[in-house]
């Protein structure tokens, strides 16, 4: 396991790109920073910089390791803070994956605050299934199977899930891919973390297209940053109904075939169990259920 110290001084570097910012935001020297560094590498077996005289940038495996790195040091430092600061008594605190919250969640809040002015609401995002900020949220929602037992479990709606590409990926006469010319793509991708088939095996599987054919790309951390790349034309990804829906609609994204299939399990309203009685709480969790059931991307279960 490295140090929180080295891993501190890496995610520091990272996201300066300089070790003389690293250092001294962390007040330390110059010399302190490039031994923690080397000292992690040293560690870890694997090259996370490569370093110039000039400029410091990260290698293909620092890529790959500063995300999760950044999120839990600003997980450590949130942590603290919470114990240092009291807590906001009338704020709703709603967590979920940033998929949901980004790209379902954010651009429905505005109309229920609207609506009701007298409530605060703070959005927490997590990344990973079970990752779960238990003392900070009020009401969340999660694509995982109930299994904390603190948690009161709701399941709250099964979606589809299928391929989207940008419209440049097709040619100007086209409007959509044969299953032939799905080879000639690259695959982005979004790694399962319940020991389910991943979204590509799931959906190949279903078109009776072999996986060992295929051409793959990168592998991202979550759902909007691989809609970014996508939107890039860097590849093609499976997206998850909901969340691609307004691309699609305002034809930022492309649908370029008709077969959907269900996604692995289903949608979960998790709230703690030890939670007083709270009429904002009920107020949001109603205008919750209208939204999903309103929404046809979603097959809607209420309690």
């Amino acid at each position: 396991m490295p140090t929180l110290v080295s891993l501190r001084a890496f995610e520091a570097v990272a996201r300066h790109k300089s070790f003389r910012k690293a250092a001294d935001e962390i007040c330390v020297t110059h010399a302190a920073v490039s031994h923690q560094i080397k000292a992690l590498e040293k560690s870890i077996g694997v090259q996370l910089l490569e370093r110039t005289s000039r400029s410091v940038e990260l290698t293909p495996a620092g890529e790959q390791y500063y995300p999760p790195i950044r999120e839990h040091i600003r997980g450590i430092i949130k942590a603290t803070q919470r114990l240092q600061a009291p807590e906001e008594p009338d704020v709703l605190l709603v967590q979920s994956y940033a998929s949901f919250n980004t790209m379902w969640l954010q651009p429905r809040l505005a109309d229920f605050l609207q609506d009701n002015p007298n409530t605060r609401v703070r959005i927490i995002s997590t990344f990973e299934d079970g990752d779960y900020d238990m003392h900070r949220f009020d009401v969340g929602v999660f694509n995982a199977p109930p299994f904390d037992k603190r948690f009161d479990y709701s399941p709250l709606f099964e979606t589809d899930i299928y391929p989207v590409c940008a419209p440049e990926a097709l040619s100007s006469s086209s409007t959509g891919l044969s299953l032939e010319e799905l080879k000639n793509f690259l695959l982005l991708s979004v790694p399962s973390t319940w020991n389910e088939p991943d979204d590509w095996d799931r959906w190949l599987d279903a078109a009776g297209l072999s996986r060992e054919s295929m051409k793959f790309g990168s592998i991202f951390d979550n759902y909007p940053l691989v809609r970014e790349a996508v939107l890039n034309n860097h590849g093609i990804s499976v997206a998850r109904a909901p969340f691609c829906a307004r691309d699609l609609e305002r034809g930022r994204l492309i649908k370029p075939f008709d077969l959907s299939v269900p996604e692995p399990g289903q949608w979960y309203l998790a709230t703690p169990k030890e939670r007083a009685r709270n009429p904002k709480h009920e107020t949001f969790v109603d205008w919750l259920f209208e939204q999903i059931e309103a929404d046809p991307t979603m097959r809607f279960f209420r309690g």
